[in-house]
């Protein structure tokens, strides 16, 4: 079973889902933004900064495009804001009203999906620093640095690359005028190194808002930790992998979280730690998939457990929880065939074996049936794999041809067979076991038909 196959380690596996979480600090509803211009409004008299009040003509005006966000009349909206940008009198504005304005304009670009917009007129609101509050330049910091992330996101390339050095930028500036860094705050830098494959510092990051997070005693996003997983993974750290592993399943118990933590113990070598974790994830319901199954039995023999294996892998055809496909019939015919189940492993494999495109199952066919002295079924199962071709060695079914060929007495066909492999193995180096093999077989041969002569000859 490949264990890396149930690892997280795309780049952009929780990409989606980081890019709509990036924008939501800047969430719709009209009531946001009137809220948030009240309050910068009342916050102008008690910051240390000093900035031009808002005059009641542009709050009342600013009021009234408030109302037509609140009916989701955006259209209407943009052409009230764009009309006070361009009129006459937009030159009496001062520059925390200008803020205000750029404010709402880009609320509206962001609500009518025009990105580049929204970003313009918050790049406008920044323009006016230092007449706008500490409160609006601070949220319009991050709100940018998030739709810059989102760009580069979007893009590829060069483009994309320089999208995110100016979310990078922009979050650190943020960063600079505040007092209580979020845990979020870290994660969201941490995403922007980690789309600029800078694991290290992405995992430094995301580490500090996971310990951050824990301080704090709340639970740990769940695609927090997932983020960690695969930057465990980046940087091939497969103990602390692990770690992330378990606590995803005590805390966000899924399927993909449960095959996740078998996959990595299987890769630090930890094949009985995966096993039962295989067995746990069984119990509790979480194998749901055909693969699931598959791997489970195929763990199972890796364990030394056939009888088990045997067990559930009939089981669970016979349920139709996986198909009666020829792959799952052999993995079902070998649980049987180790387990020394000959009675019910002959019967699977040959049901395998007419289902499958290459003669692989009718060579351990053939081995079997030589086993039990089946000699003829030996023959032909030996004469289908040859002749189904797709193996991996041919040289074993051409062996046990000849050696069930000889069992039959059939002296003549095994010597052809044994002669045809000797005279191959001497154009190849690198078969001289197998030229032996065959030459000793063809002594054998030789003397038992001599042999066969003299018992002919004394009866007569």
């Amino acid at each position: 079973m490949d264990v890396r196959r149930n690892l997280l380690t795309p780049a952009r596996a929780f990409g989606v889902l980081l890019v709509a979480w990036a924008v939501t600090c800047f969430t719709p509803g009209g009531s946001g933004v009137a809220l948030e211009f009240a309050a910068h409004a009342a916050d102008a008299k008690r910051k240390s900064r000093q900035v031009p009040y808002i005059t009641e003509i542009t709050y009342r005006k600013l009021g009234q495009v408030q109302e037509l966000i609140d009916k989701e009349e955006y259209q209407k909206a943009l052409e009230t804001l764009s009309g006070m940008i361009e009129s006459r009198r937009s030159s009496a504005y001062n520059n925390n009203e200008r803020g205000q304005i750029h404010n709402m304009l880009a609320f509206v670009y962001y609500e009518i999906e025009d990105t580049q917009n929204a970003i313009h007129h918050f790049e406008q609101v920044l323009a006016q620093v230092p007449d706008i509050t500490e409160a609006l330049e601070n949220t319009t910091l991050e709100r940018l640095a998030r739709f810059y992330f989102q760009q580069g996101y979007s893009t590829d390339g060069a483009e994309a690359q320089a999208w995110f050095d100016k979310s990078l930028k922009t979050i650190r500036d943020w960063i600079s005028k505040i007092d209580d860094i979020s845990p979020d705050a870290y994660y969201f830098i941490s995403s922007i190194y980690y789309q600029m494959k800078d694991y290290r510092q992405s995992l430094e990051n995301l580490e500090r808002a996971v310990r951050l997070e824990q301080e704090r005693g709340n639970k740990v996003n769940e695609t927090w930790w997932t983020m960690l997983q695969a930057l465990y993974v980046e940087m091939q750290d497969w103990q602390k992998y692990v770690q992330v592993s378990e606590t995803l399943v005590k805390d966000y118990p899924k399927r993909r979280h449960w095959l996740s933590l078998a996959g990595a113990y299987g890769q630090i070598n930890e094949g009985q730690k995966q096993l039962w974790t295989f067995e746990a994830a069984h119990v509790g319901g979480f194998l749901e998939q055909e693969g699931d199954f598959q791997s489970y039995g195929g763990l199972l023999l890796q364990n030394d457990v056939p009888n088990r294996a045997s067990k559930y892998l009939q089981q669970s055809i016979d349920e139709e929880l996986i198909e009666r496909s020829a792959k799952n019939l052999k993995l079902l015919g070998q649980s049987y065939q180790i387990g020394r189940d000959f009675e019910h492993a002959i019967p699977v494999l040959e049901e395998a074996a007419e289902l499958d495109d290459d003669g692989e199952i009718y060579v351990r066919l053939a081995g079997l049936y030589l086993v039990r002295d089946e000699n003829e079924k030996c023959r032909v199962a030996s004469e289908k794999a040859l002749e189904k071709g797709g193996l991996r060695n041919k040289l074993t079914p051409r062996i046990t041809l000849g050696t069930c060929l000889f069992n039959l007495k059939e002296y003549s066909k095994a010597r052809k067979v044994f002669t045809d492999i000797r005279d191959k193995a001497r154009r190849n180096k690198e078969m001289k076991a197998d030229e032996r093999l065959a030459q000793q077989w063809l002594r054998y041969i030789a003397g038992e038909t001599e042999r066969q002569a003299a018992l002919r000859n004394s009866t007569r």
